[in-house]
């Protein structure tokens, strides 16, 4: 843990250190790149090969974004129900590994909620669910498995994006020709942070 507050307050705001230091744990170096990327571009789409570690690195953004910003927001979405509950399940295990866990509360089965001004949810694409009222300073939007989301989540994301500090990352492997995560690599590539994952960058396949 850092010893000052101002050495407090940068892992705070870094998120590679606050995964190091508050979650206890080792990131590699894609899910370094796919998180700073978070931090500093509001557009991030990340393909990768199943079982990549896209998802392990995502898993502690909610729980940073929540200490980094005092009115923050988080909305995590997946073409399922069980697949959100899966993510929260990994956003759980992130932060019960470090310091994080005295900082959080524990996450509920879909989400983290701190006051009404500062909480996570998640919910599955096909929910029909109304995400309208998350307009606000600062929001973070994760969805994952993102190819097979639904196009009326999109739509709302982009009225989402229309005011604020608002930062969204895809998630997905790329198995679909066509649909908005296919578009965030092909025509719409000029205002995304684009990030490639293959069986090759990871760590069980680099060479010693």
């Amino acid at each position: 843990m850092p010893k000052t507050a101002a050495s407090k307050a940068r892992f705070l705001r870094n998120p590679c250190a606050f995964q190091k230091h508050l979650l206890c744990r080792t990131l590699w170096q894609k899910q370094k790149e796919i998180i700073h990327a978070v931090e500093f571009s509001p557009l991030v789409a990340v393909k990768g090969c199943h079982a990549s570690g896209k998802t392990f690195a995502a898993a502690g953004l909610p729980l940073w974004w929540l200490v980094r910003f005092l009115t923050g927001k988080v909305f995590t979405t997946a073409p399922t129900l069980r697949q959100v509950k899966t993510f929260w399940k990994d956003v759980n295990v992130a932060r019960s590994g470090g310091p994080a866990r005295q900082l959080l509360p524990e996450p509920i089965s879909t989400g983290l909620d701190i006051s009404p001004s500062r909480y996570a949810f998640g919910a599955s694409s096909s929910a029909g669910i109304n995400i309208q009222g998350l307009h606000g300073s600062n929001v973070l939007i994760i969805a994952d498995e993102a190819p097979g989301i639904e196009s009326d989540i999109w739509d709302a994301i982009e009225g989402i994006r229309a005011g604020g500090n608002v930062h969204v990352l895809e998630l997905g492997n790329p198995v679909i020709p066509s649909g908005h995560f296919y578009d965030s690599f092909t025509r719409n590539r000029s205002i995304y942070n684009c990030i490639s994952i293959s069986a090759f960058d990871t760590p069980n396949l680099q060479h010693p």
